[in-house]
C-alpha cells in the first residue's frame, strides 16, 4: 500500500515559536539591526545632550536623557526638557520602527530587502506609525499614571483627616492595579499595529483595528513572548551597563547604554514583526485545528479500469 501523504503542520504562534523566530531573524541580520539601533541610540543621546545644554547650560546628562545636575532649573524647564526630548525621540523612533518592522517581516519570509529601502518605507509611513504609537502610549499611560497623579491632590486637600486620606489612597492604588491590568490587555491587543500598518498599507486607526483582530486568541502567547524577551533584554543590558556605571563617567555610561540599545533595542520590534507574520499565516477557516490526515487513494483491483478523473 502506498505511503500516506506527507503531513505538514500548520503555522503556530506560541510564545516559544515567536521568540525563536525573533532570535533567528535577529542573528541572521544582526549586523544591520545593530548598526541601525546603535545610530538611533547615539542620535537620541546627542539630542538629549543638546537639549540639556540649551535649557540647563550643561552637557552632563544621565544616560543622555535626564540631566544629572540641573542646578538652578525650574520645574517648567524640567518639564520642557522632558517633553521636547520625548517628542523628538518618538518621531525618530517611529521612522526606524516602521522601516525595521517591514525589514524584519520580509527577512522572516526569506525575501530580499535592503536597509535603505526599508528605512525609506518607514519614512513614508511614519505618520501612521507615530499616530498609532501616540494613541496606544497615551491610553496605556493614562490608565497607569492617572491614579498615581491623583494621590497628590488628595494628600493636599485631605491633609487634615488621616482616615479620609488613607481610604482615598487605598482606592487610588486599587485603581492603579486595575488600570495596570487593563493597560496590559490593551497593549497586547494593539501591539501589532506597526506590522499591520507597514505590510497592509493602512492608517493609524486601521492598524490598531487590524491588530485588535489579529491578536484574538494569541494574547497569552504574546504576553509570554514579550515577558521573556524583556527579561533577557534586561539581563543583557545590565551586564553591559552595570560595569560602565562603576566608572562614574557620563561619556562611558552613554556609550554603554548605546551599545546595550544596539543589541537589545530591536528585539521587541522583531518580536512583534514575526508574531504578525506567524499569525497571518494561520489559515482562518481551520484556526486551531490540525491539518487532517489524507491517505493516498487506494488503487483499483487488477483488471478493473481506473476511476474516471
Amino acid at each position: 500500500m502506498p505511503p500516506a501523504a506527507p503531513y505538514y503542520p500548520m503555522p503556530t504562534a506560541g510564545a516559544m515559536d515567536i521568540v525563536s523566530a525573533m532570535f533567528r531573524v535577529w542573528t541572521q541580520n544582526v549586523k544591520n539591526f545593530f548598526l541601525v539601533y546603535l545610530v538611533l541610540a547615539l542620535v537620541n543621546g546627542a539630542i538629549g545632550a543638546l537639549l540639556s545644554y540649551a535649557i540647563f547650560r550643561t552637557f552632563d546628562v544621565g544616560g543622555g536623557i535626564i540631566p544629572s545636575a540641573p542646578t538652578g532649573s525650574t520645574l517648567v524647564a524640567l518639564l520642557a526638557f522632558a517633553i521636547l526630548s520625548l517628542f523628538v525621540s518618538v518621531i525618530i523612533t517611529s521612522i526606524v520602527t516602521g522601516g525595521m518592522t517591514e525589514y524584519a517581516v520580509r527577512r522572516h519570509r526569506g525575501e530580499a530587502i535592503g536597509l535603505r529601502q526599508a528605512l525609506e518605507r518607514g519614512l513614508q509611513r511614519f505618520l501612521s506609525i507615530l499616530g498609532a504609537n501616540v494613541l496606544v502610549t497615551a491610553f496605556v499611560f493614562a490608565l497607569v499614571l492617572l491614579p498615581l497623579l491623583l494621590i497628590i491632590p488628595v494628600l493636599i486637600i485631605g491633609g487634615g483627616n488621616p482616615s479620609s486620606v488613607l481610604v482615598a489612597i487605598c482606592g487610588l492604588l486599587l485603581a492603579f492595579v486595575v488600570g495596570g491590568v487593563i493597560a496590559i490587555y490593551v497593549y497586547l491587543a494593539l501591539c501589532l499595529f506597526a506590522p499591520a500598518i507597514m505590510m497592509e498599507n493602512v492608517g493609524a486607526v486601521g492598524g490598531l483595528q487590524r491588530s485588535w483582530a489579529l491578536t484574538k486568541g494569541h494574547r497569552w502567547s504574546l504576553l509570554g513572548a514579550i515577558l521573556l524577551t524583556v527579561i533577557l533584554g534586561a539581563i543583557v543590558s545590565g551586564v553591559i551597563t552595570f560595569p560602565a556605571g562603576l566608572a562614574r563617567n557620563p561619556l562611558v555610561s552613554i556609550l554603554a547604554t548605546a551599545l546595550a540599545s544596539a543589541i537589545v533595542g530591536p528585539w521587541i520590534v522583531i518580536l512583534l514583526a514575526v508574531a504578525y507574520d506567524l499569525i497571518v499565516r494561520i489559515p482562518a477557516p481551520t484556526y486551531g485545528v490540525p491539518a487532517p490526515y489524507v491517505p493516498w487513494p487506494t488503487p483499483p483491483p487488477p483488471g478493473m479500469p481506473p476511476a474516471p478523473p
